[in-house]
């Protein structure tokens, strides 16, 4: 499988465009204030006898790459900031479960079919790919020393680096809990429980530092901004947590269950609620910005401006400050699209070709 994919490698280095059609026309961006940065594609496979057409099933911003997954379960991995491909790999056989990917000092780990995949997203070169043995329920997290990665026995299984040798394992005190997600720094590890536990532990022993509990189960991932900790709930409630002591400091009400992870920036929460929208809301308050009904996710932030993907493929640039819309793209030609919380940029498919959009350049 490793020389298989290093071979392919050196193929889609050579060979992957640099320049494709863009997926949206440089009038329709340029009127909005926006630009295309680059342009790029990947190559997908064509129907055939026994496989449909292959397509990409999820776009995941990560640090400096994008992480794009195709419903074969081939990973591609590009600099997001010139579209030059840094990989290409067969993450597992089609069908089998390939969860999102975590990254620490420039390497990128996936749990994939049982296997824990790390690669060398600056050199593109795949460094290892272990079996684990047991069942994972949720993607890994990772930090200096160790891989924590969610077992579907309701324990949360930590492991050296390698994911060769497994130091210690912990659960909720509802050990009929499954749990749901973590996360890790080199200060702390977070996981969560279906049963709403939020349980910060010692990155490096068994030792809980605090515990939160929701009336709902968690089962989005949360997500960390500096020193704060954004969970969303089955209970309708997203909350905000201070990480060092666990303590809520405040909770919004989004009127229906929360299963997708908040996109959190330093002073605006964007959350979306099943049947309710996509709501912008003050990192400091906890109180409502805006709410778009048709509103699905967020693609990008620059400053006070957002810009949001609804449901009738289009997208909505909303000035926060004024909480009202400014422009409104036609994205119909859109087949896939990422949630970047980094920065200013735009992440857009059409089919394999994809599109870097930024604010125009004056």
């Amino acid at each position: 499988m490793k020389n298989f994919c290093l071979v392919w490698l050196l193929v889609f280095t050579i060979f992957l465009p640099s320049v494709c059609d863009a997926v949206i026309s440089e009038k329709l961006l340029n009127e909005a204030g926006l630009q295309t940065v680059w342009q790029s594609a990947i190559p997908l496979n064509p129907p055939s006898r026994t496989s449909p057409k292959e397509k990409v099933e999820k776009i995941t911003v990560l640090g400096n790459y994008l992480y794009i997954l195709t419903n074969s379960n081939y990973l591609f991995c590009l600099d997001r900031h010139t579209g030059r491909l840094s990989f290409a790999a067969a993450a597992a056989e089609p069908k089998m479960p390939v969860f999102e990917p975590a990254d620490y000092n420039g390497i990128a780990y996936l749990i994939a079919a049982n296997n824990v995949i790390a690669v060398d997203v600056e050199k593109g070169a795949e460094l290892y790919r272990h079996k684990i043995p047991f069942s994972v329920s949720a993607a890994a997290a990772v930090n200096a020393a160790y891989l924590y990665i969610p077992g579907t026995d309701k324990r949360l299984h930590i492991t050296d680096v390698n994911g060769r040798f497994e130091r210690f394992k912990v659960g909720s005190d509802n050990d009929a809990s499954a749990i749901t997600g973590v996360i890790a720094t080199d200060k702390f590890a977070i996981f969560t429980t279906k049963a709403g536990n939020v349980i910060c532990m010692n990155p490096s022993e068994p030792k809980r530092l605090w515990q939160f509990d929701a009336v709902g189960a968690v089962t989005a991932l949360p997500v960390i901004v500096q020193n704060w900790l954004y969970v969303g709930s089955k209970d309708t409630n997203l909350y905000k947590l201070d990480t060092g002591s666990g303590k809520m400091i405040w909770k919004f009400y989004a009127g229906s269950a929360l299963d997708t992870s908040a996109r959190a920036a330093e002073t605006i929460v964007y959350q979306y609620a099943i049947n309710k929208g996509l709501y912008a809301i003050d990192a400091n308050s906890g109180k409502q910005i805006w709410l778009l009904p048709d509103g699905i996710e967020l693609l990008a932030q620059n400053g006070n401006t957002a810009y949001v993907f609804e449901k009738n493929n289009t997208c909505i640039v909303m000035d926060n400050k004024q909480a009202k819309k400014i422009y409104t793209i036609n994205f119909a030609p859109v087949t896939t699209f990422a949630a970047n919380v980094y920065d200013d940029k735009i992440y857009i498919m059409e089919d394999k070709n994809i599109s870097c959009i930024g604010p125009k350049v004056k």
